[in-house]
């Protein structure tokens, strides 16, 4: 037999293996061009970078010819959103922290700016709905601007991915420009946790600053002492936890942390800086819940908010209240309580010092201090029907209890709870599209938030209480649910239309009881000594306590020979200082003085602004059926008629 059959043979099926092996391959690298890996978490490093004047703003975009490729920054971005959209809820492939920190912050000045990065940063949120937040603002050697804290200047937010935005707020100072809405409601969404370090008092700045109402924080140093996973021995502080559980060094810098966040255009270590805070916050979320690259994909279990929320259970919304957090900024505080200067008893014949009162406790109220939540339900939806069974209104169950005790009602059914009257009521509604028969909610009109809430005078109360009678009964139209956050913003957002008013109609705001009062230098003078002689005592030189004794026993009519006694020192120093001004006009008296100028259309006028001044605002999502900026309007016109006589209260 030939030796040649066998080589043949061998030599065919080598070269028939290698022919099939780079079909395969070729076939292989084919479909994986085509098809990008659902395995794989893209690194947005390389597919966001930083923006500085070369931002390609939306105009921009979509005015590019048809036939032209899509600008660099369109690329980039069609390249993220393309991976984010094959992360379905069900598999979440969590970064590491390494690749989290690479990712380059995108500057935003601008809505247009906003809208163009808003869907890539939705989508991520549909997945994994937690945001890193942080906040930086003009400091001056460490303290803040003129010795009070300065207006917000940058906020950081970053997804879970490491996206990171860094939206500047100069551009919206005093009403320059409006705030996108859908940026305004991420930073209200109830269902989105913004995570970090003192986040929560971030949420008191911006409500302060802008009327931004920032809801479903979680400050990171609650997170870490409850989970213990990592032991803590640096602080508490963002750069201590950064070093203690991701073993990640922050540049804290004086340098950096209290540079200009307001220049014209912010630095390449400026922007690293602010996007560290965010991407270290969600980095951190991430680790101290577990949901490490090592464990695996997170499924859903693990990434909806109804479990994000249950493992962050107690720490929502809840400002830190520990001690030696370790925290720059209550760093920077302690250090400036540290070197503060002791009081300086200066003369009191200027009026202007304040002496603090020694008999009083002059501590400081604890930060949240002001808004009370109710306890109970406001809207029970009882309702009350006439004789003939026709719907009246809704009210309180008390107060349909009321009739049944009387015995002028009759309990109709439980559920819902009617009381039909025995007697033919005083007025009844025009049709049954009635605002006052409809059920309503008890949760926040504007965020749906339903734990918590307080109510809002739409009209404020200085306004409402000199209308005439006639439009200050049953005016429960104009008082809404909304939770603590978003009463605050709606405060902020109600001062501007004051001040607005103020100048309209030169009726100047200011503190009303400061105001109507007028200081009498006299007899502050009178006090400020008094008090002075009380908490320095002896501690003075003799020829100045002699000064201050003689000033208050000339207004107290004493003779010079007669001693001060400690009775005369204390009521000296309880002096009311404040005289009646006779010509004072409060400001809600004299706008609504302004507007009933033109009769009863006018106060209407007056109650439509107020009304649409809070739709325009705060963009409320969970009205009650049929409320409307012209309520009761046309009511009013045909019972009264335009000629009313306005008797002001």
């Amino acid at each position: 037999m030939s030796h040649r059959g066998p080589l043949t043979a061998v030599i065919t099926t080598v070269l028939g293996a290698t022919l099939g092996g780079l079909l395969i391959w070729r076939v292989y690298r084919t479909k994986r061009k085509r098809l990008p890996s659902i395995q794989k978490v893209a690194d947005p490093v390389e597919a966001l970078r930083p923006v500085g004047n070369e931002f390609t703003p939306a105009e921009h975009r979509h005015t590019q010819p048809p036939t032209t490729p899509p600008p660099l920054l369109e690329k980039e971005f069609k390249a993220v959103e393309c991976q984010t959209t094959q992360l379905s809820p069900a598999t979440v492939q969590i970064p590491s922290y390494e690749q989290l920190l690479r990712v380059k912050p995108v500057i935003v000045s601008s809505e247009e700016e906003w809208l163009q990065l808003w869907p890539l940063m939705q989508k991520e949120l549909s997945v994994f709905p937690v945001l890193g937040l942080d906040c930086e603002w003009v400091k001056t050697k460490g303290v803040s601007v003129k010795g009070r804290t300065s207006a917000v200047s940058l906020v950081q937010v970053a997804t879970y991915s490491g996206l990171c935005v860094l939206f500047r707020l100069l551009a919206f100072r005093n009403g320059q420009q409006p705030f996108p809405l859908s940026f305004m409601e991420v930073l209200r969404d109830p269902h989105i946790l913004k995570v970090g370090v003192g986040c929560y008092e971030d949420g008191k700045r911006l409500t302060r600053d802008y009327g931004l109402s920032l809801t479903c924080t979680v400050d990171l140093r609650y997170l870490a002492l409850r989970q213990r996973q990592a032991t803590v021995n640096n602080g508490l502080s963002l750069k201590s936890l950064a070093a203690d559980v991701l073993n990640v060094s922050l540049d804290k810098s004086l340098e950096l942390r209290c540079s200009d966040w307001e220049a014209d255009e912010l630095t390449l270590e400026q922007m690293t800086y602010a996007a560290r805070d965010a991407q270290v916050s969600i980095a951190l979320f991430l680790h101290l819940l577990g949901l490490r690259p090592e464990a695996g994909p997170a499924s859903t279990s693990g990434g909806s908010y109804s479990e994000l929320a249950a493992r962050c259970q107690g720490l929502v919304d809840v400002p830190f209240r520990g001690r030696g957090d370790g925290d720059e900024r209550a760093a920077d505080g302690e250090r400036r309580r540290r070197t503060r200067k002791p009081p300086v008893y200066e003369s009191p014949e200027s009026g202007d010092q304040q002496v603090p009162d020694p008999r009083k406790n002059n501590k400081r109220k604890p930060l949240g201090v002001g808004y009370s939540a109710r306890k109970s339900p406001l809207y029970d939806n009882c309702f009350l029907h006439a004789p003939d069974d026709q719907p009246l209104c809704t009210c309180d169950k008390k107060k349909a209890k009321w009739y049944l005790d009387k015995g002028i009602g009759v309990l109709q059914s439980e559920d819902p709870f009617v009381v039909r009257l025995l007697f033919e009521p005083s007025g009844r509604p025009d049709s049954q599209q009635d605002y006052y028969l409809t059920a309503k909610e008890n949760l926040c009109v504007v965020c749906g938030k339903a734990d918590s809430y307080i109510r809002k005078n739409i009209v404020p109360h200085e306004y409402r209480r000199h209308f005439p009678t006639e439009m200050k009964d049953h005016n429960s139209h104009d008082i809404l649910l909304l939770c603590t956050s978003c009463h605050a913003a709606s405060n902020v957002h109600d001062s501007f239309l004051k001040q607005q008013l103020a100048e309209e109609f030169a009726a100047p705001q200011g503190c009303e009881e400061g105001v109507r009062l007028l200081e009498d230098a006299d007899r502050r003078r009178v006090r400020s000594a008094a008090r002075a002689l009380l908490s320095a005592g002896e501690g003075l030189p003799d020829q100045r306590r002699e000064e201050l004794q003689d000033l208050i026993k000339s207004f107290l009519n004493m003779n010079e020979e007669q001693e001060l006694t400690d009775e005369a020192l204390q009521e000296a120093a309880g002096l009311e200082t404040r005289i009646f001004n006779e010509a004072y006009v409060p400001h809600g008296l004299k706008v609504v003085h302004a507007y009933a100028e033109k009769g009863l259309r006018g106060l209407m006028d007056l109650e439509r602004r107020w009304r649409q001044h809070f739709l325009t605002t705060m963009h409320p999502r969970h009205l009650p059926p049929l409320w409307s900026v012209d309520h009761n309007h046309n009511k009013f016109l045909r019972k009264y008629g335009e000629d009313l006589p306005i008797k002001l209260n």
